[in-house]
């Protein structure tokens, strides 16, 4: 399977959450991110609705994808009029640190939606 490379700066909260999710699931970093990406881009609205990460920069996740997964990523990034660096960080910022995000199962497939409680 062919990857890419995806290096994001993001706030080292989200990282390590992130991190530590991965490491819960048994799963790789690259995996975790894997995973979350492909399973936002059925529904764009909550993501175009919340803003970039308002915490310091100060980490970074590099994670090696498929190149599948970049491509679905670069098409909602530029569908949302965003970097795939601002995608990725607003995705691990409002899911891991705000926790404004939140997968549900819809039709048997995980989507994006807004946490509500």
């Amino acid at each position: 399977m062919e990857t890419r490379v995806i290096s994001v700066r993001t706030p080292r909260a989200s990282v390590t959450a992130l991190e530590e999710s991965a490491a819960r699931a048994n799963v790789s970093v690259a995996r975790a991110v894997d995973w979350l990406v492909r399973n936002s881009i059925d529904n764009l609205e909550p993501l175009r609705q919340l803003g970039d990460s308002p915490d310091p920069c100060n980490a970074k996740v590099d994670a090696r994808i498929p190149v599948a997964t970049t491509e679905l990523l670069r098409s909602a990034a530029a569908q949302l009029g965003i970097s795939t660096s601002v995608y990725i960080r607003k995705l691990l910022y409002h899911f891991y640190i705000s926790k404004r995000l939140r997968y549900v199962d819809s039709n048997g497939r995980y989507t994006l939606a807004f946490r509500y409680d």
